[in-house]
């Protein structure tokens, strides 16, 4: 999907930064990466994938809250990500394949994963972070 068409079909809005918004998303995404980890270390790969996918939406969400737009749709928010950050680019684009992973997970059946799977996803999960911190800092 196009960001033009997001913004026109609502999927994106701007709306006022919130640095109180940024920061809760950040707390959210610090307690996905422990679910991650704890389902990881529990042999629930597909969970440890899920909440990993789970971080690198809220702390991509935190970066749209300090930026100063409101999201309604997954596609949306990385196509933003990706526009409006080209240094996040083919972390967005990387973060995507666990978009629709995620969906699979959710709603497929017999989905199997396997550990690299999980441990994948949340060193991904952790550099999305370290990047988009560095971001916020400059913003």
């Amino acid at each position: 999907m196009r960001l033009k068409e997001c913004f026109d079909r609502g999927l994106l809005a701007k709306v006022r930064p919130s640095t109180n918004k940024t920061k809760q998303s950040l707390v959210s995404a610090r307690r996905c990466l422990k679910k991650a980890r704890d389902n990881a270390k529990i042999n629930n790969m597909d969970v440890a994938v899920v909440m990993a996918y789970t971080r690198m939406f809220h702390v991509f969400r935190a970066l749209l809250f300090a930026d100063g737009v409101k999201e309604r749709s997954h596609v949306c928010m990385l196509e933003y990500v990706g526009r409006a950050f080209p240094e996040l680019k083919d972390l967005a684009k990387e973060a995507d394949a666990y978009r629709r992973f995620r969906h699979t997970a959710l709603y497929g059946l017999d989905v199997l994963v396997s550990r690299e799977d999980a441990v994948a996803a949340i060193r991904l999960a952790e550099k999305i972070s370290t990047s988009v911190r560095k971001v916020l800092a400059a913003i």
